[in-house]
């Protein structure tokens, strides 16, 4: 969208040949997912050839060219930093599967460790998340794959001793350790021993704008909101500090605000360890990501009450 007018948090883009969309070449500047499913999706209809240069590789991606093939399209290198597309001049239905969602397995097994408790999640991918699963690993969680769909976490005490040990993470496209995942992740950190750092070098957001009446930064919102659960957090730029469990020192509970989904859901993991009780509210931004959470720690013996319906019944 370099070059494109934007106002008011809006864009306008015609074909300027008012004819439609032709092939051509397009090198990325960032492996964006958006843009990267956006020209894919556009190109499957263009006409003639498109290249896509550094395009984003994560599982999404992968999986949408699949459907897309499935449905016509002429799709080569998915999962690869370059994607040739052949535009058709129509597709045609479908039915597709869709994979696995990385990022809410990640969360379970998140709250898998911050409770010091045992999970077992299906489906999942392990090779979708193997940047977490080694983090875990690093932490003191027994990772085990029963098939080739399920995942066994394990935090328990009589595994991993009296507390986990603190990890460092950055972010970064697949596969390295996701964007969407280190808000829960500092929550964890936050319960294990010793300095963690996290460094987030993707959503660009989180880090390096401080709150204000134009400017808003995600990250330090979240920080906040779980200091007030006793988390020991520092932000400087684009990069956090966290200060392990201490003696004397546990998350309690609080009244805090979601401000966006992974922040959100990063509360509620905190509150999963956290002494007492913890209302967060703006759950709206939650129930986007993630189906029936409350529902689901219900069945793995969480004391978990919805006090607001959901926002957009399913």
């Amino acid at each position: 969208m370099n070059g494109t007018p934007k106002r008011d948090g809006k864009v306008q883009a015609n074909a300027a040949n008012g004819k439609g969309l032709v092939g051509g070449r397009f090198l990325l500047d960032y492996p964006s997912v958006g843009a990267t499913e956006t020209l894919m999706m556009a190109a499957s209809l263009a006409d003639g050839i498109t290249v896509l240069s550094n395009v984003a590789k994560e599982p999404e991606v992968v999986d949408l060219a699949r459907f897309l093939i499935d449905s016509g399209a002429s799709i080569e290198g998915a999962g690869s930093d370059n994607l040739v597309i052949r535009g058709k001049s129509q597709l045609h239905g479908s039915e597709c599967v869709i994979t696995p969602d990385r990022i809410e397995a990640g969360t379970f097994m998140l709250a898998a460790a911050i409770t010091h408790s045992c999970i077992s999640m299906s489906p999942v991918i392990p090779s979708h998340i193997s940047c977490l699963i080694d983090k875990l690993s690093e932490a003191g969680c027994k990772i085990s794959q029963f098939n080739q769909h399920t995942l066994e976490v394990s935090a328990v005490p009589t595994y991993i001793g009296d507390n986990l040990k603190g990890f460092d993470i950055r972010t970064s496209p697949f596969p390295g350790f996701p964007t969407d995942l280190q808000p829960q992740a500092m929550a964890l950190l936050a319960t294990c021993t010793g300095s963690s750092l996290v460094v987030e070098s993707v959503f660009d957001k989180r880090m390096s704008h401080a709150i204000g009446l134009v400017s808003f930064c995600p990250l330090i919102w979240i920080v906040r909101e779980l200091q007030k659960l006793g988390a020991r957090i520092q932000v400087c730029g684009r990069t956090a500090l966290v200060f392990g469990k201490d003696k004397g020192s546990s998350l309690h509970g609080s009244r805090v605000f979601a401000s966006d989904l992974r922040g959100g859901v990063s509360l509620v993991l905190a509150g999963l360890a956290a002494e007492g009780t913890t209302e967060i509210n703006n759950i709206a931004h939650i129930d986007r990501g993630y189906e029936n959470i409350d529902r689901k720690l219900q069945h793995l013996g969480v004391d978990i009450q919805r006090l607001t319906p959901v926002a957009c019944p399913l």
